[in-house]
């Protein structure tokens, strides 16, 4: 990473801490049973992630979750395969201002959006990712394990296979065990 990326990402943490000093959201324990809305926040580069995430957005439908799914691509032109899917919404870096802070406002609308439940399957730092998932108004947010982000209510540890697969499928595993209680 350049010295300038840095400079940008440092200035943009600063505008975030700034923010999540005021920003309050009301946590509610949510499973698959009891939620109504979900917001998937992804970064994905590859087709297996990709189809597993479109079928992680179909199981939840096939629970009657309402499912907002929202993707970003660590690039400036999102690739034509990713777009072909009219239920998911993508953003790039043209979409961010010149410290990563997003500026469209279907971005602000997927953060401002009140939802029960929220996985960010983002196994990869992203800046963007990060600034969406943590001012995510969602009551129950799940993801995976990440020293510098506490502000998941439910971290699932997937050291073992750092593959968003493995994640989606641990997340089912913890919140059907979940539900049994």
């Amino acid at each position: 990473m350049s010295r300038i990326e840095k400079i940008k990402i440092s200035l943009g943490r600063n505008h975030l801490k700034s923010r999540l000093k005021n920003f309050r959201r009301k946590t509610q324990f949510y499973n698959f049973d009891s939620a109504k809305t979900a917001g998937i926040l992804f970064c994905c580069t590859d087709e297996k992630s990709f189809d597993a995430i479109r079928e992680f957005a179909a199981f939840l439908k096939s629970n009657n979750v309402t499912v907002t799914a929202l993707g970003y691509y660590p690039g400036k032109t999102i690739p034509d395969k990713f777009l072909l899917h009219s239920n998911i919404n993508f953003f790039s870096n043209n979409d961010l201002n010149w410290y990563y802070k997003p500026k469209n406002t279907s971005l602000n609308k997927f953060i401002n959006q009140k939802i029960d439940l929220f996985f960010d399957l983002s196994i990869n730092n992203y800046f963007p990712v990060d600034f969406v998932s943590l001012l995510s108004n969602a009551s129950f947010k799940v993801g995976m394990e990440k020293k510098d982000n506490v502000d998941f209510d439910l971290m699932i540890n997937i050291d073992k296979n750092k593959t968003i697969p493995y994640l989606i499928e641990q997340i089912k595993h913890y919140l059907m065990l979940i539900n049994k209680s």
